[in-house]
């Protein structure tokens, strides 16, 4: 669903704590794992979930319109087609999608204020308001056409729904920007002969989750033997000076090289260092692609980084 750099940083922040407290044990850091990645299904099941509910809201919005005593010409044509949107009747249905919702308890974080706020944006939209005035029913591409509407406009966009969000979760900075895009990417596969895109993600994530849990377990194990591989690479730098999250990146990366044989050289080494610009100081990026370029060169002359494959040791 979100893919491993999102692993790779869940798992660094777990793994952080070993440095602050080194006497915490295995158990408390895969809890504290398991939490964080659980928190992202929630997240992203809450995102669908505001995509159905404001695709409902329609029903509301024309019932309201229909009981005021004076109707307005605008009032009239008040239009319900988005709530038989073939991605909001998918949602409806599926009854593992309905299953998550209720493992997840999603429900008690929907606020129809907020639902009623971002329906009040779609309103407002010109592709919008060209949906509704189809004289046939919608084509597949025209649904998909407005519920990416609603992710990129509506759900990337309101500012109450981000609030809550905000709330509800700790993860939301990390995630919410590559849950948007990713739900983008679903909603654009979402096809008649295979509409399960949108569940799709949540197994590829629960299969990834497995990554996750290796890395820390083998971090967890390993984390002396690690230090001894970066430390002959720290020229003019005490260990007590490095800041303490290029560390936990540097000794990631030299774990996924030694005990991780289906991971490109390449790639873990350039993961942990675009990581770095995100996460750690301005200077991180050089010094840790600096340190993992030596140290690979020594583990390899030693014949400690073994991958299976051909071309996954070249960098």
């Amino acid at each position: 669903m979100l893919g491993r750099r999102s692993l790779r940083t869940k798992v660094m922040q777990v793994l952080y704590s070993i440095e602050v407290n080194p006497d915490v044990q295995l158990g408390a850091l895969e809890t504290e794992l398991n939490k964080s990645l659980d928190r992202s299904i929630s997240l992203y099941l809450t995102n669908l979930a505001y995509m159905y509910e404001v695709c409902q809201y329609s029903l509301v919005d024309k019932a309201k319109r229909m009981a005021k005593y004076i109707k307005t010409e605008e009032d009239e044509k008040a239009s319900t087609l988005i709530a038989s949107n073939r991605i909001a009747t998918f949602l409806q249905n599926n009854k593992e999608y309905q299953s998550y919702l209720k493992q997840y308890k999603i429900s008690h974080n929907i606020d129809q204020e907020v639902v009623k706020a971002m329906f009040n944006m779609l309103h407002d939209k010109y592709t919008y308001k060209n949906y509704i005035a189809l004289t046939e029913p919608p084509t597949l591409g025209q649904d998909r056409e407005v519920m990416d509407l609603v992710v990129k406009k509506i759900l990337g966009k309101n500012k109450e729904f981000e609030a809550q969000l905000e709330d509800l979760y700790v993860n939301y900075d990390d995630d919410q920007l590559l849950l948007n895009h990713v739900m983008q990417k679903y909603v654009e596969a979402f096809t008649e002969e295979d509409e399960n895109a949108l569940i799709t993600g949540i197994h590829q994530w629960e299969e990834e989750k497995k990554f996750g849990v290796d890395l820390l377990r083998q971090c967890y194990k390993h984390n002396e033997e690690l230090t001894k591989d970066i430390e002959p690479n720290l020229k003019n730098w005490e260990m007590d000076r490095i800041a303490t999250l290029d560390l936990v990146l540097m000794k990631m990366a030299v774990c996924e090289l030694k005990y991780f044989p289906t991971v490109p050289v390449k790639v873990s080494i350039n993961e942990y260092i675009d990581i770095s610009k995100i996460y750690s100081t301005p200077k991180s990026k050089d010094f840790v692609n600096g340190v993992l370029d030596k140290t690979k060169l020594q583990l390899i002359e030693k014949g400690l980084v073994n991958k299976q494959g051909r071309g996954l040791v070249d960098s």
